[in-house]
């Protein structure tokens, strides 16, 4: 590692109190429920991790991947009938584009557009039940939930949202005759609220009480059922690190948009392909989502240096992950897996550093199981900056995958859950 890089990682600051006591919580035994509620409070914070979870969705999930995930969502929901099952890839897509739409309505109402919120998450959201102000280093709000800003867009997302989770909220709402929908979701939300006192989280409580089903809350319970606890995971994690780095990489030619759907292109590859190797631990989701950030620090050093144009000229014919590791090595004396390895290490995310460091070498593993390793080289194969499952990268994927001992069915049957 040389010393510009080095010291450029070494001047972040460290997660926020908040931030950690998250991804404690991720890792313990908290419910899913309980953890949506903590996201919900850091609107801004929520607000990104839905973005990716509803709209990488709807642009790169084909109906087989939603629905696979959908019936092993914890046991609460259930396919009712085949018609259903046709419909949901369509019903998911339709909800993520009427939530963003209401974001984008809420946004513009308030004098600001999406973009420009999504570009900072320090801003603030007043609370008058309460009037807690909680900020902290990365993410600086107050507790809120404006329940009348875009209230009715919202039910009419959530319904849409809940014609393709099966028997959820608004569904036994229809059926229930007598029962109306909202009075389901204050039964609900009364029954939370209860939990939490049972629990001793009285200020935990008190922000539930507030909290309306249909705004983040609710949408990340949603999500939780969709995607499970790992995957949500990942997009926490990505969600904290995109706004903490805000990647343009100016060399690569890449601007922050398209590095985000390379990640989620490459991350719902293996939340896909890991449903036939129960062995390999999910947490493998977090790590291929983050790859692409190590390159920010190469990008500012080659930038620094005014070698920006040369740089592009030498990485853009790229195919291999071996390939821009030599260019970048040229360039800075140093390669992106170098670099992930003391981003993430500097932040205590010892295993996300660890795969970072040996995606590209399984072999130089120092034990035994190097599966995990080659299956994320592997993605990182499949789809690039520049390559995204063209004919190329397929066949030097299928290649890896016989080298690494893989079965190239279970491969392109995941391939073929993603769509383009």
């Amino acid at each position: 590692m040389n010393k510009f890089i080095t010291q450029k990682i070494g001047a972040l600051a460290g997660f926020s109190d908040e931030i950690l006591k998250i991804l404690a919580s991720f890792d313990a035994d908290v419910s899913n429920v309980r953890l949506a509620l903590q996201i919900s409070k850091n609107a801004p914070l929520a607000d990104k991790i839905l973005d990716l979870a509803f709209c990488g969705l709807s642009k790169f999930s084909a109906e087989g991947l939603a629905r696979q995930n959908f019936t092993a969502a914890n046991g609460r929901c259930y396919l009712q009938s085949t018609e259903p099952v046709k419909s949901i890839g369509c019903h998911l897509q339709d909800a993520a584009n009427d939530w963003l739409q209401n974001e984008c309505t809420s946004s513009e109402q308030k004098g600001a557009d999406l973009a420009g919120r999504s570009d900072s998450l320090k801003f603030n959201h007043s609370n008058d039940a309460n009037g807690a102000n909680c900020s902290d280093e990365n993410f600086k709000f107050n507790l809120s939930q404006a329940a009348s800003d875009t209230q009715q867009q919202n039910q009419h997302a959530a319904a849409k949202a809940d014609c393709a989770l099966g028997s959820s909220i608004s569904a036994q709402a229809e059926r229930a005759p007598g029962r109306e929908q909202i009075q389901t979701q204050q039964q609900k939300q009364e029954q939370e609220w209860e939990r939490a006192q049972e629990q001793g989280q009285e200020q935990g409580a008190a922000a539930l009480k507030t909290l309306n089903l249909q705004q983040p809350f609710g949408n990340l319970q949603r999500a939780f059922e969709l995607y499970g606890r790992e995957q949500m995971r990942a997009f926490f994690l990505f969600a904290i690190f995109d706004e903490m780095l805000k990647p343009s990489l100016q060399a690569y030619r890449i601007d922050r948009e398209k590095l985000t759907q390379v990640s989620l292109l490459r991350n719902l590859l293996m939340f896909s392909w890991i449903k036939s190797y129960p062995q390999i631990e999910q947490s493998i989701l977090s790590s291929v989502i983050l790859v692409e950030f190590g390159r920010v620090f190469i990008d500012e050093q080659v930038c620094a240096a005014g070698k920006a144009e040369e740089f592009y000229h030498a990485i853009k014919g790229s195919i291999f992950p071996q390939d821009f590791t030599d260019v970048e090595m040229k360039f800075c004396g140093t390669n992106r897996e170098s670099v992930s390895h003391a981003l993430f290490a500097h932040f205590g995310l010892e295993q996300i550093a660890q795969d970072e460091l040996y995606s590209n070498a399984p072999d130089d593993v120092p034990f035994e199981n190097k599966s995990r390793y080659a299956m994320l080289k592997i993605a990182k194969t499949a789809v690039n900056i520049y390559h995204h499952f063209d004919e190329l990268s397929i066949d030097n994927a299928l290649n890896l995958l016989v080298e690494f001992g893989f079965e190239q069915e279970a491969f392109l049957e995941a391939k073929g859950e993603i769509s383009i």
